[in-house]
């Protein structure tokens, strides 16, 4: 049996540049419907040190750091120090994974907002560390969504519609990267919450608010128990592996999505590789009927208006899916990790 639980990735607490604390975030998830939160202010461990890790209104209270220069931000977790900043990007990524933590790169193809200014996108990614990437961030696409006072405005009077999918160059490169090595990737919000931001409405700076955008959703094989260090390994585990898909919450919550591949009795799911065997199926369930693709090594290599599809003798290569909500007028709802589905060695088959 796999259990799904939904999350909120990359917020921030008054312990950096945040509005509110543990508490009053905790409070926010749980009436949002989220299991798990994860922190990440700038350049701090202060909320870990002074509160620690816990469950707050039945919602459990994980706590990263986001090394956080002019540009290439990093969120990191499991860590217990943070890394200076005023470093190259490949030194502190290192020492992130030389304590043992592991992080993905923040709002990696993060534009330039022509209003504010400012651009916070990574512009080195050799690194030789099997880093993950945020391949969505609710607050990047929000700032990046209007290029004057008249798009400022439709962003506050339609803040829904502004929600686009993924960039098309971190996807490329996500897929890209995918035929070395895993890649997991998360969806960030980014939250500040509301005061922080006096110029934005209240209303659209909340943290309730901001946490009904980007979800995070995990799979496990055990059932979280309300016990802090066992159900922070399942969750973290599952976030460093990508073992979970991400959800647009504003154009439709999600209790259940599998997309995972069969043989015989053995089944892998999203964050998994697996050697190229014949006999194997490729499934695909959505929570309901929608547009559905199914991305191959970068490239759609099928798509349909359905519920379900099922791919019988899989070629090797990088398997993706992305969902859209209605098969008309759609809008992006589910993006899965990738499942690797690599070759034989000994099939004689090439690429």
């Amino acid at each position: 049996m796999i259990y799904q639980y939904s999350g909120v990735v990359h917020v921030h607490t008054s312990y950096s540049d945040g509005s509110a604390d543990f508490k009053g975030i905790a409070k926010a998830a749980y009436k949002s419907g989220a299991k798990f939160i994860l922190i990440n202010d700038h350049d701090t461990l202060d909320g870990l040190h002074q509160q620690g890790e816990q469950y707050l209104h039945e919602v459990l209270v994980l706590v990263g750091a986001e090394v956080s220069p002019r540009q290439n931000h990093f969120l990191c977790y499991d860590i217990s120090s943070v890394p200076c900043k005023k470093q190259q990007p490949a030194k502190y990524v290192e020492q992130v994974y030389e304590q043992g933590g592991f992080g993905f790169l923040a709002h990696p193809d993060q534009k330039e907002n022509t209003i504010f200014r400012g651009s916070m996108h990574w512009d080195n990614w050799d690194l030789d560390m099997p880093v993950g990437l945020e391949i969505w961030n609710y607050f990047s696409q929000w700032m990046t969504s209007f290029e004057s006072i008249r798009g400022l405005l439709i962003s506050f009077l339609f803040p829904k519609a502004i929600l686009s999918p993924p960039q098309p160059e971190t996807l490329q490169k996500w897929d890209l990267l995918g035929e070395l090595r895993p890649v997991p990737a998360i969806a960030g919000v980014d939250a500040h919450g509301g005061r922080q931001f006096g110029w934005i409405p209240n209303i659209l700076s909340s943290y309730r608010y901001q946490f009904k955008t980007l979800r995070t959703h995990i799979l496990s094989k055990e059932p979280l128990q309300g016990i802090v260090q066992n159900d922070r390994k399942i969750i973290l585990s599952a976030i460093k592996s990508g073992r979970s898909y991400l959800v647009n919450h504003f154009a439709g919550h999600v209790k259940e999505f599998f997309f995972y591949l069969q043989h015989l009795n053995d089944k892998w799911h999203m964050g998994e590789e697996v050697m190229h065997r014949s006999g194997m199926t490729l499934n695909v369930i959505l929570p309901e009927k929608a547009h559905l693709k199914l991305i191959k090594d970068g490239k759609v290599f099928l798509q349909s208006c359905t519920k379900a599809i099922q791919l019988p003798d899989p070629e090797p290569g990088v398997y993706r899916v992305e969902v859209y909500k209605g098969c008309i007028w759609r809008r992006p709802w589910i993006f899965s990790n990738h499942i690797y589905v690599r070759p034989d060695p000994d099939s004689g088959y090439s690429s």
